[in-house]
């Protein structure tokens, strides 16, 4: 039995770039917010959730027409199509991650310091804060939950279809 969890189409690439960036977005800024600060209480979860929807639109934005594209042009010089979907998947969004951060970044430096003479080496500190957490919360929660709500999404149906291909395969073949 065939399943593929992740977007086909168009539309589809959409849906799961903006909730990749939500998750994402949410997580680092939930992060930052707590760099800035200092503190971490239970109103901090709300502060990130209000704070969150400028940086939200701007980062699904370069997510999916920017660091999308790259990334998977980087990722398919480490990996072939037809490897291992966890392979392309790993290499996909270590490069994301690579991309968005770097763009990123830049949205970090002008909202924490401004763009200063210092701006390089807040350019650089700002990118190593957010690398270091954003890869491992790409890798090991945001992705996988990710793809968990986009199937639940659109994986029912997406089975059923390709259920009955395989049903009418198995009939044409009889």
């Amino acid at each position: 039995m065939q399943y593929k969890c992740m977007p086909q189409s168009r539309i589809e690439s959409i849906v799961f770039t903006a909730i990749t960036a939500f998750f994402m977005v949410y997580f680092m800024t939930l992060y930052n917010t707590v760099l800035a600060t200092g503190e971490f209480y239970n109103r901090t979860f709300l502060i990130a959730l209000q704070s969150m929807w400028l940086e939200y639109v701007l980062i699904f934005l370069c997510a999916y027409s920017i660091s999308g594209p790259v990334a998977k042009r980087f990722a398919f010089q480490v990996v072939r199509p037809g490897d291992r979907q966890i392979y392309v998947i790993m290499a996909i969004q270590t490069f994301t991650v690579i991309c968005q951060v770097a763009l990123a970044s830049i949205l970090g430096v002008w909202h924490g310091y401004g763009f200063t003479r210092q701006l390089l080496p807040d350019y650089i500190m700002t990118y190593c804060k957010n690398f270091i957490m954003a890869l491992p919360l790409q890798l090991i929660i945001v992705g996988p939950l990710s793809r968990v709500v986009f199937r639940a999404i659109y994986g029912r149906a997406k089975q059923k279809r390709l259920d009955a291909e395989d049903e009418a395969a198995r009939k044409h073949t009889a």
